[in-house]
């Protein structure tokens, strides 16, 4: 195929390594490396053309945020474990990352498109469980079961969303017990970062309304990004990025959900309230989810393995992917609809979680040619 090289070195006497495993025949694609010997050899594939490509309307979008174009990308290959069957084993060893024992050197780790499945079983089971808090709710007429249900419907989705991220991230140098912190603790304080700017930046609101919710709340998420994880040079890859501000962005959204929750449970009954969830919930992987995930990773991509610097944010490849998610944000707040859809979501609101998540895509691809160059540069040294 296109930028693949077919190689046989069955009848070499020195030893042979593709990407830093002893390999005699295969097939080398883009940025791989082939070591024989002390020689190394490396795959790459002639573009013309600036990379984020000219021209057309992907030309122009491309140009705009700065990203190159989608390349070897399917969504049915990314999700084709989803429906194929996994032990108990499996889904716990999923889960079991960012440890001493479960953390892979650079030369191990398996570079390409992650094939996550975890996070559709936990979506699963979350919603059969906010299905059963409802019905034994509308069953029994027991008010107990108001919170349970406002806590798993509003968490469901996002924190499903949440361990996609995970499963993304390649590297698996980030452990489960950083994720709660992330998004407990980030969820919560950016919450109160928020109301705080809105206390004292009152003048967004009148003159944005709702709108203003793009610039300060994305302004306080990616801030509460900076002071928790900013100054680690532990974690220097762009999907590092992308899952710290996936994990706020979770807690935010999620503990946003359960407060629109309860207030419109309290004022409107109950069925408001779940219908208000449902939405929501639906609506999740689109809000503050990849909005907060699409900055940080832009961060990162500034940032690399250096500690934070406030400069960083001047960065045009930052600015670009902040102000698209603040514009984005500010859109899907805006007051007005393209055409209404079932379980009152608009197409507008569809629209723009394709754009976001183009964008993500686009990251996660830079993520992974990150991570190629630099065992590239790895393998080079030997």
């Amino acid at each position: 195929g296109e930028g693949e090289v077919h190689f046989d070195a069955g009848n070499c006497r020195v030893p042979v390594f593709l990407n830093n495993r002893e390999q005699r025949t295969g097939i080398m694609k883009d940025h791989d490396l082939l070591r024989i010997g002390t020689s190394v050899w490396r795959v790459t594939q002639e573009t013309s053309g600036d990379k984020t490509g000219k021209g057309g309307l992907r030309g122009t979008f491309s140009g705009l945020i700065g990203l190159e174009e989608l390349k070897d990308f399917k969504l049915s290959n990314i999700f084709s474990e989803v429906f194929k069957k996994h032990t108990s084993e499996e889904m716990e060893e999923q889960l079991i990352t960012g440890t001493a024992g479960h953390t892979p050197f650079l030369d191990n780790v398996e570079i390409g498109w992650g094939k996550p499945w975890l996070f559709a079983r936990l979506l699963g089971i979350s919603t059969v469980l906010a299905v059963l808090l409802y019905g034994g709710f509308m069953i029994y007429d027991n008010d107990n079961l108001v919170p349970g249900l406002i806590f798993v419907g509003s968490f469901a989705v996002p924190v499903s969303t949440l361990v996609f991220f995970l499963e993304m991230n390649v590297t698996r140098n980030v452990s489960i017990f950083m994720l709660m912190q992330l998004l407990f603790v980030g969820g919560i304080v950016s919450l109160l970062v928020a109301l705080l700017f809105y206390s004292n930046f009152d003048v967004f609101e009148t003159y944005l309304g709702a709108s203003a919710a793009g610039i300060i709340e994305e302004s306080a998420k990616v801030l509460i990004v900076i002071l928790l994880v900013g100054k680690s040079t532990r974690y220097r890859w762009i999907l590092n990025g992308l899952l710290f501000g996936a994990a706020v962005g979770t807690g935010f959204g999620a503990f946003e959900s359960a407060g629109y929750a309860f207030r419109i449970i309290i004022n409107d009954g109950l069925i408001p309230g779940a219908d208000n969830i449902i939405t929501r919930g639906i609506l999740a992987p689109f809000m503050h989810v990849v909005w907060t995930a699409n900055i940080a990773a832009a961060l990162w991509m500034v940032k690399k393995d250096k500690p934070f610097q406030w400069d960083m944010l001047k960065e045009p490849a930052f600015l670009r992917i902040f102000i698209a998610m603040m514009l984005a944000h500010m859109l899907w707040n805006a007051p007005f609809y393209l055409m209404p859809l079932p379980l009152g979501i608009d197409l507008k609101h569809v629209l723009l979680g394709i754009v976001e998540w183009i964008i993500c895509f686009r990251l996660i691809q830079t993520g992974l040619h990150q991570l190629k160059a630099a065992r590239e540069q790895n393998l080079s040294s030997f």
